[in-house]
């Protein structure tokens, strides 16, 4: 019956869905242990003893704001709403406390960098110099004029911050951190696995899907040799499978195209306020573009992000997986490779290829007719800084919004469906179901299907702490003010006002921990990268190498000379516009920097990973001797059932005889 369409229209519903489909059921939720306010005590005798349900003593000693400070209590979580929820808090709390290390030294080294702009030559020559007012510089689109060097300062003064050995040392810093934090994550789950008597857990043992049993045939069957049993079971759809990743590639096409449009947004804006108000605007021209591209650019992100969740839960749903983790697993993995380039997508073009691209004057590179736009002098570090904190920011403050606001929208949404279900009760009547079965007041609350969107928040902020952080350093101390809050704002979100969900058996956080492996490699590349080309680190200390540790002539000595239009542009080439001698010079000093850095942070990273085991060495001993104890028990219960088996045949034997004695 679970085939046929309800009368709702609904087809291919299975069980308890079947049955709401068809209203025969309004939900159905795990109850709370009862209301999560503390009881007043101002009403009860003195001799009276208060007692307060698990609900209340989460709500008072875990979601309190109050114990922001305070470890969670996670084996008590784990009793209430299960291992899942458990092993989130755990991990959040785990990697809120390791961000500790990186906040201090990321501050540190952001206000070393801050300090260093106060002596820095190459901004003295671009802002204070006598010759920056009379050094004009290559108009930086089709309609817009010539500009003397000076209109660079601001630019010029984020970009520079960066430019020192500080950078470096960070960069290496936060990739030995995420390798510790990565091993001793895992060392800490596999414990709480142990602790949690969940070790053992396999796949395997998990059942099918009902969506997927329900669509097998009687012979789909194969043998479980964990479980002794047969299960449903046919080979996944190659067809299926080619459509969803299709599907994800249209969608990161679709990103792209979003990317584009942005960067010609911001094309047209800075060539805007070139022309207006007389020129007045036009020192702030490149920052206005790059803030209000930034902020647009944030707005797409929330919206593509939010029709794409619909988008990959409706086609995982339809590829219709055997298990529950093997669903999870794959709607996971679509949606953080649409979020991954959603979200680090701007990073990655303004880091890596706006200004190597587009040309230079005289042969500038056109897209659809427009010219691509540049990096002013100083090259693209400063824009890169801007858009990590305004979509970093920004994304955090958007979160923290939507969940408090979400999970009110859907209680009131809750509250308005139970209506047309009160059919002829009065408003009395209903007020009093309400207030005395618990099951009405847990009805109105809102739904947390899973922890995907609560992980992928982290796991994108981890990102933005990890890669590219050479440009915006205190990213960890932002990442642990907010998880400071999220922890609690998380907590009180289960206790007070979702529906306590359905507990589901874990041993890890799953594929998140290979994504974070993925994410901390990208991370060393990425910064790599950021500080050999993006940044202006190599060529100043190139420059210093040649002219005994001197940066006096570097603006200068770095800007190229276009005959025909009587300006200038950051480059290294000649007068015909070629790559001069330094140019080649650079860039394989620049390339030699990144395969040693490279090399040199996974070859220590590497080491870290064999140097630390995986299981903590008092574990090790705990798991062998639970295992002889397993052992032994075993050994026993079988020399018990020798014996009796020995003591029955004897009795077989006895009855046997007496048998043939009166026969």
């Amino acid at each position: 019956p679970f085939q046929e369409e309800t009368k709702n229209g609904q087809k291919g519903d299975i069980g308890i869905e079947y049955l709401l489909n068809d209203d025969i059921y309004i939900s159905w939720f795990p109850l709370h242990d009862g209301p999560y306010q503390i009881p007043s005590i101002e009403d009860k005798e003195e001799d009276e003893k208060v007692f307060l349900n698990d609900r209340q003593v989460l709500s008072m000693f875990w979601a309190d704001w109050g114990r922001w400070f305070k470890y969670q209590p996670l084996n008590r979580v784990r009793i209430y709403f299960g291992d899942t929820v458990a092993m989130y808090f755990a991990w959040l709390g785990f990697y809120t406390k390791l961000l500790i290390f990186p906040a201090i030294v990321g501050t540190l080294v952001f206000a070393y960098d801050v300090y260093s702009v106060f002596n820095n030559e190459v901004i003295s020559d671009v802002c204070t110099s006598l010759h920056s007012n009379h050094t004009w510089i290559c108009s930086a689109c089709d309609l817009c004029t010539v500009e003397p060097l000076a209109m660079y300062c601001i630019s010029t003064y984020i970009a520079n911050a960066f430019n020192n050995g500080g950078s470096v040392f960070f960069a290496v810093f936060i990739s030995f951190w995420s390798a510790f934090f990565l091993e001793f994550w895992k060392r800490y789950q596999i414990t709480l696995a142990f602790l949690w008597s969940k070790a053992d857990f396999k796949e395997n043992q998990e059942p099918a899907r009902p969506e997927y049993a329900v669509t097998c045939e009687e012979d789909d069957v194969r043998y479980n040799p964990i479980t002794l049993r047969w299960e449903p079971y046919r080979e996944q759809s190659i067809l299926k499978t080619m459509t969803a990743i299709t599907v994800v590639i249209i969608t990161v096409v679709v990103v792209i195209i979003t990317l584009i449009s942005i960067i010609i947004y911001k094309i047209a804006v800075y060539t805007m306020f070139q022309k207006v108000s007389g020129g007045n605007l036009k020192p702030y021209a490149q920052s206005i573009a790059s803030v209000s591209g930034s902020i647009l650019q944030l707005v797409a992100i929330t919206v593509l992000s939010q029709v794409y969740a619909w988008l990959a839960e409706k086609i995982t749903l339809w590829e219709n997986y055997r298990t529950e983790t093997e669903y999870q697993n794959n709607l996971t993995v679509k949606r953080f490779i649409f979020e991954f380039f959603n979200y680090y997508g701007s990073c990655f073009y303004i880091a890596f290829f706006k200004g190597n691209f587009a040309g230079y004057p005289g042969n500038y590179t056109r897209l659809f007719g427009i010219r691509l736009d540049t990096c002013g002098p100083g090259g693209c570090l400063g824009e890169l800084a801007e858009n990590l904190a305004i979509i970093f920011l920004g994304k955090q403050i958007l979160n923290n919004i939507q969940e408090l606001l979400i999970p009110v929208i859907k209680t009131w949404w809750s509250r308005k469906k139970y209506n047309k279900y009160q059919g002829g009760r009065d408003d009395k009547e209903a007020i009093a179901i309400s207030m005395t079965t618990p099951w009405e007041s847990d009805n109105d609350l809102a739904v947390q299907e899973n922890l995907f969107p609560e992980y992928l928040e982290m796991v994108i902020q981890y990102g933005f702490a990890t890669m590219f952080v050479v440009a915006f350093p205190v990213a960890p101390l932002f990442a642990l003010l907010n998880n400071i809050v999220e922890i609690r704002l998380d907590a009180k979100k289960y206790t007070e006002l979702f529906k306590r969900p359905i507990p589901v058996n874990c041993m890890s956080i799953g594929i998140w921990y290979t994504i974070l492996d993925y994410m901390a490699s990208i991370a060393i590349i990425t910064n790599a990268f950021v500080i050999a080309f993006t940044s202006d680190f190599i060529s100043q200390v190139l420059w210093k190498f040649d002219r005994n540790d001197s940066l006096a002539g570097y603006v200068a000595g770095h800007l190229s000379v276009f005959p025909e239009g009587d300006c200038k542009y950051w480059d290294y080439r000649d007068e015909h516009g070629k790559p001069d001698t330094y140019w080649w010079k650079l860039k394989a000093v620049q390339f030699i920097f990144v395969v040693v850095f490279e090399h040199f942070v996974f070859s220590v990273v590497r080491m870290i990973d064999l140097l630390i085991p995986d299981i903590p060495e008092k574990l090790e001993a705990l798991i062998h001797l639970e295992d002889s104890f397993a052992r032994e028990m075993m050994k026993e219960v079988i020399e018990i059932d020798l014996e009796k088996l020995e003591e029955m045949r004897n009795r077989v034997a006895i009855k046997k005889r007496q048998r043939l004695k009166y026969t």
